[in-house]
């Protein structure tokens, strides 16, 4: 039996960037995917730590599936952890995607390195070891 996904252009699907702390020239930063982007009733239903606040009737959110967590300092993104909550991989896709093609495209100059771990996922998403080192990095 096949899973049905939505689409990765559905509305449903709800991407957010947080900065979680800066020091210097680093900054450790966090995505959020959320699924059933439909705004919230009441403003007690969720804290919205987006950078500008959402007004009351604009407050989107929904179930956290997945969470990309990354740092960047210079033109470096580094993945430094990511965890799914969903059926599959899929909102981990999203989020990486969203990272690598609206956050900091390579095209700006930004390169994005992932830790060696889960290799058939990173492998998939376009990512190539530089080396034979099972300690280096993986590059996009």
């Amino acid at each position: 039996m096949a899973i049905r996904r939505p689409s990765i252009y559905s509305p449903d699907w709800l991407c957010q960037d947080f900065l979680y702390q800066e020091d210097g020239d680093l900054q450790e930063r966090y995505i959020q995917v959320k699924w059933s982007g439909e705004p919230y009733e009441r403003v007690s239903e969720t804290f919205d730590y987006s950078n500008p606040p959402y007004s009351n009737s604009e407050q989107r959110g929904g179930d956290i599936v997945a969470q990309v967590d990354y740092s960047i300092e210079g033109q470096v993104v580094t993945i430094t952890g990511w965890d799914a909550n969903w059926r599959d991989e899929w909102p981990l896709r999203i989020g990486v995607n969203y990272l690598a093609n609206c956050l900091y495209k390579p095209a700006r100059g930004y390169v994005i390195r992932v830790e060696k771990g889960a290799y058939a996922f990173w492998a998939s998403e376009f990512f190539q070891p530089t080396s034979n080192d099972p300690f280096d990095y993986l590059l996009r």
